[in-house]
């Protein structure tokens, strides 16, 4: 990488007129300067000419494929809620679409067409490009111990004329349409993912995203962290077949079920709302012969609703894993629950970067802009991390290299 021809920025504001996206020339060097994103999306050939017998005539577009990638990933990080907002949002915003390499933003219509131009081996593309910019500025590979978090999302759709938007496994909103979003992280950055038809079990994709993961990290998965939704048999004899180790939960009826008895002197406190018990070696489900070591979990949390905010709802489940090494209960119970920072993503994706709002009836687009989605969120990762500030009216900026 070479050296950036900007050392130092530095963002003063004066007075009460602050511009909306102030901060964001800051990010936009970032992107072009240190992460030279230009030179990743160069392989993605969505519009460009092939090898065919005939091949199709085009004229020649305003905007070529980079410039259309690097765009999305800017609308993206600006936080537009949908593409159909880009002309009201960012009509006059020329001098922020110069710092991106765009003489303006395109309007609606044209992205639209660019993702419907997608199919499976341009989003296999965009896959490999997300691949790289981790190899080279992430951190997932350079773990010592490697965890991987698998975890899913529900993306609801406003229609059923979306392909592959049917009803399915829809808790928050029975009945509608969705998709179901799946994505492997390691220390918060997104290294696959996986989107499937709505009424697709969080089940089915688990060994599929093992082994994507595995490959892209090029090296051995120390350890699989996940939510309960992933518990079957055939995914736990995949583990043990596999030689891998896991951390997951089961459900405490599961679990009692198989002729335990269990000690009311040996349970001991975490805190004054849980208490824990360590079973020792079980077998956790009828579906496999296999045993993990077992800690039972009691525990109360405050409902979300405000009309019982004088009740607290009393949770059990057991916390089940296979580890080399033997954690003390409580290490083992703030170990597993470390994977909840990874709801961060699915919020922040959903909340801020938009991630819920399919943008096409077709289904490679609207993997395409997942996958557009993860790589913005990784950049901003990174600019979050590498970066750091000072209070006061005058912030200074540096790359944390440079301090």
């Amino acid at each position: 990488m070479s050296y950036p021809h900007i050392e130092d920025i530095v963002i003063e504001f004066e007075g009460d007129k602050h511009s909306k996206y102030g901060l964001f020339p800051l990010v936009a060097w970032y992107l072009m300067d240190i992460l030279v994103l230009p030179k990743y999306f160069s392989t993605v050939s969505v519009k460009k000419k092939r090898n065919r017998a005939k091949p199709i005539k085009r004229r020649k577009p305003k905007y070529d494929t980079n410039q259309m990638c690097i765009g999305i990933v800017a609308i993206i990080l600006l936080g537009v809620i949908k593409f159909r907002k880009i002309n009201d949002v960012l009509s006059t915003e020329e001098k922020i679409a110069q710092l991106v390499g765009l003489p303006r933003f395109f309007d609606q219509s044209t992205v639209h067409l660019f993702l419907n131009e997608f199919q499976k081996w341009h989003v296999t593309q965009l896959d490999k490009v997300n691949h790289q910019l981790i190899q080279d500025y992430g951190e997932s590979s350079r773990q010592d111990i490697l965890v991987l978090d698998i975890d899913s999302t529900t993306h609801s759709l406003e229609s059923r004329k979306r392909e592959k938007a049917v009803t399915g496994f829809n808790k928050k909103n029975r009945g509608k349409p969705c998709y179901q979003w799946t994505v492997a992280f390691v220390r918060g950055e997104a290294i696959s993912q996986k989107l499937n038809a709505g009424n697709t079990h969080c089940k089915v994709p688990f060994k599929e995203m093992v082994l994507s993961a595995k490959a892209k990290l090029s090296r051995e998965i120390s350890i699989i962290r996940v939510d309960g939704g992933y518990l079957s048999g055939e995914n736990l004899d995949f583990i043990v077949a596999k030689n891998l180790q896991i951390v997951t939960t089961a459900p405490y009826k599961w679990v009692l079920s198989q002729g335990v008895k269990l000690d009311p002197d040996k349970w001991e406190p975490y805190d004054e709302d849980t208490k824990l018990y360590d079973l020792g070696l079980a077998k956790v489900i009828s579906t496999t012969e296999n045993k993990f070591r077992v800690v039972l979990v009691v525990t109360k949390q405050d409902p979300f609703s405000k009309k019982m905010k004088n009740k607290k709802k009393i949770h059990r489940y057991a916390i089940i894993e296979n580890l080399a090494i033997r954690l003390e209960a409580k290490a083992l119970y703030e170990f597993y629950h470390e994977r909840q920072t990874i709801e961060n993503f699915f919020k922040e994706s959903k909340e801020g970067f938009a991630s819920g709002k399919m943008p096409s009836q077709n289904f490679r687009a609207n993997e395409a802009y997942l996958q557009f989605v993860a790589i913005a969120c990784n950049c901003f990762h990174w600019f979050k991390k590498n970066f750091f500030h000072q209070s006061g009216r005058v912030t200074l900026w540096q790359p944390s290299g440079q301090r």
